[in-house]
């Protein structure tokens, strides 16, 4: 039992003791601003003989009509969130080529079946925290719902 003892003395002074020394960083000195190499280009070479095009090629056809690119807008996403039985937003405007993305937030935790009444996709089941993802590449006005709460989660995606 002694021997237990002095063993566990022993160790508990080893942890003690290499708790009390810290590491130190060895001390390195900051180079001074004399110390500082600096390297100054001696000899600047310059070209002996420079090129020059013999012929120039002048475009034949000048555009008449000026095309005016309008900037495409990058693709968003749009969230919406099915939580306490509703869902948020209800209507979502959007542009061609956005997602949107439902998630499901609903407490109690339930898994929902989302619809697209315009059948763009088969019906999908969201369980909690899981998410449904759709791009919309055509103009119009597309409808969902969530079965079974037809009246409190229904929505519509308004594409322009």
């Amino acid at each position: 039992m002694r021997i237990k003892i002095v063993v566990l003395f022993l160790i508990l002074a080893s942890i003690l003791f290499a708790g009390c020394v810290g590491y130190q960083e060895p001390d390195v000195p900051e180079a001074t601003p004399t110390e500082i190499a600096t390297e100054t280009p001696t000899e600047v070479e310059t070209p002996t003989e420079v090129e020059t095009p013999t012929e120039v090629e002048t475009p034949t056809e000048m555009a008449t009509e000026t095309e005016e690119a309008t900037p495409t807008p990058e693709p968003k996403t749009w969230t919406i969130r099915l939580e306490n039985f509703l869902s948020r937003p209800s209507e979502v405007e959007i542009n061609k080529g956005d997602t949107v993305v439902w998630m499901n937030f609903n407490d109690p935790i339930r898994q929902f079946i989302l619809v697209s009444k315009d059948g763009l996709w088969e019906d999908i089941a969201i369980g909690y925290r899981r998410t449904f993802t759709y791009t919309f590449e055509e103009s119009g006005t597309y409808n969902y719902t969530v079965l079974g709460f037809e009246q409190r989660m229904s929505g519509s995606v308004i594409v322009k």
